[in-house]
């Protein structure tokens, strides 16, 4: 073997060494996102004020107000791996409430940066999306619900995980 054939292999084992220690599909739930990453993380529950937004009318009403206030519920997913290239072009991502994936709606917002995927949803959108049978109703204090964001990169489930959404 020749001197830059052993520095070749051994760049090659140490590259491969350094990405196999690095911790693969890293789901952080957020407020927001900026170049550096999340922005207020948070982990189990995210609470959203109340104040300013309409609530003598109907829920619809309410849902509106939330929405162009601009709060949102976003992400990271750090260091994404997939058995699939992860492309932006293979991403898309549903989220749903409760336990039943039954009723699922598109994330609004996708973003990949070299290995790391981020993306949100107006919480506005979420509240429609959840209250939708009650929309027309007069707007009585929402509990708190969970909601579960899946990331896929073509059909395979590259992360999945659940945030309780709570309105006060």
């Amino acid at each position: 073997m020749t001197r830059g054939t052993v520095a070749k292999y051994t760049f090659l084992a140490c590259g491969f060494l350094l990405c196999a220690c690095k911790p693969h599909n890293v789901f952080s739930f957020c407020r927001d996102f900026d170049p550096s990453g999340c922005i207020q993380p948070v982990d189990v529950l995210v609470g959203y004020s109340l104040e300013k937004t309409v609530r003598d009318k109907s829920v619809r009403d309410f849902a509106n107000s939330v929405y162009f206030r601009g709060d949102r519920l976003a992400f990271e997913l750090k260091n994404a791996r997939s058995k699939y290239d992860v492309t932006f072009e293979c991403l898309h991502g549903r989220y749903f409430f409760g336990e039943s994936a039954a009723d699922k709606h598109e994330i609004e917002y996708l973003e990949l940066r070299g290995q790391n995927v981020y993306g949100l949803v107006m919480t506005g959108s979420i509240i429609e999306k959840k209250y939708a049978a009650q929309k027309s109703e007069a707007y009585k204090p929402l509990p708190a619900f969970p909601v579960t964001y899946s990331v896929y990169c073509g059909k395979d489930l590259i992360a999945q995980k659940t945030i309780t959404v709570e309105l006060k």
